[in-house]
């Protein structure tokens, strides 16, 4: 199928979750065999003209091509510049299927995420309101949004919205687990549960047994790290991502996911919970919603409150069964092979865009 992929990340840059999200995608289309046109790039002020320049080349390219189905990673924020809102409605005018993933709202949780009080914050927030206002209303012009879970999309009233979680890869890997010891993957602030997660091996460590926990975290988070722990014998600190982190999960009896249980993230779905599932890693994670939903029904863990208390007793369960959690082990397997690659986002998007765009 030709395709036209529209993103505002810069593929060679991204590193986070939501950066990696979209290079997924695109190779994933590549490797099932489609003929894709890609728009890639940052939104980024100082990189504005290279955006215009890029939208010009796909905007004039549409003038001698027509692809069957176009498919939209969207951005953090709002869309911000004029060109790339035009170049979605000449699209639409096209009568060519539209597919959006709408990643981040934070915005619909005002509780949570507050605004800014100080004069330049405030100003920002509005311009931010004001090019949110105008990406909503240009989201008319998609044939399907997708968002992150089922969940998400309660908070939105578009005539076609569906779920499309991430997913993660096959790989040709061999576990070497180690007797108790557990891995988290990610920021250490806010609803990442980071320091819940470390007050919870804290509790865990305090009998004869012990519960190591390696910790890979962004160097610059290490002062999130309470300075009580930050040398607590059970604690491995780790800067490190992609393919480094392959031996450490190696090492891992199993994954923890320690979010803090929100309106925002009972709708979350993070990409780490399916790497770790990638890696055969068995998760502890809290009670928040998508995530938990999704651990129990692939039978890949268990789940449990948000405290360090709860936390610590769903990681000693876990770990108190061997066989049991090598039952885990297998079904994180074959969840991602069976249904939860990237190739079968792509697949369920190929699909349903392509009966959308039938008949046209």
């Amino acid at each position: 199928m030709r395709i036209l992929y529209i993103t505002y990340v810069d593929f060679n840059r991204a590193t986070s979750g939501s950066g990696v999200r979209p290079g997924k995608m695109y190779r994933a289309f590549l490797q099932e065999g489609h003929q894709v046109k890609l728009l890639t790039g940052s939104q980024e002020r100082t990189r504005r003209e290279e955006r215009r320049s890029d939208v010009a080349d796909i905007s004039a390219w549409l003038d001698e091509n027509r692809p069957e189905i176009c498919y939209i990673e969207s951005p953090g924020q709002p869309i911000l510049w004029r060109e790339d809102r035009a170049l979605i409605r000449k699209i639409h005018a096209m009568g060519i299927p539209i597919g959006y993933f709408y990643r981040d709202f934070y915005w619909r949780f005002p509780d949570l995420y507050p605004r800014r009080k100080d004069p330049a914050g405030r100003l920002k927030d509005l311009w931010l309101d004001h090019l949110q206002r105008q990406t909503d209303a240009l989201l008319n012009c998609a044939d399907i949004v997708y968002f992150p879970s089922r969940g998400a999309a309660g908070y939105f009233s578009y005539r076609d919205m569906r779920a499309l979680p991430p997913a993660g890869e096959e790989r040709d890997f061999e576990s070497r687990p180690e007797p108790n010891v557990c891995i988290y993957v990610g920021g250490l602030s806010g609803g990442y549960g980071g320091e819940t997660l470390l007050r919870a091996f804290e509790l865990l460590n305090r009998g004869e047994v012990c519960y190591p926990l390696i910790l890979c975290c962004r160097e610059k988070e290490r002062d999130a790290i309470p300075a009580d722990l930050r040398n607590a014998p059970w604690l491995e600190i780790r800067h490190t991502s992609g393919d480094g982190l392959a031996p450490l999960y190696a090492r891992a009896s199993l994954a923890v996911l320690p979010i803090r249980r929100t309106a925002y993230t009972d709708i979350a779905v993070n990409v780490k919970f399916f790497e770790y599932l990638s890696y055969g890693l068995p998760i502890a994670c809290t009670d928040a919603a998508a995530v938990a939903e999704l651990v129990e029904k692939n039978g890949v863990g268990l789940t449990g409150g948000d405290s360090p208390e709860a936390i610590a007793e769903t990681v000693r369960a876990m770990l108190s069964d061997p066989e049991r959690l090598e039952r885990w082990r297998e079904k994180a397997f074959r969840c991602v092979k069976e249904e939860n690659l990237w190739i079968h986002r792509v697949r369920q998007v190929v699909r349903e865009l392509g009966e959308k765009g039938e008949g046209r």
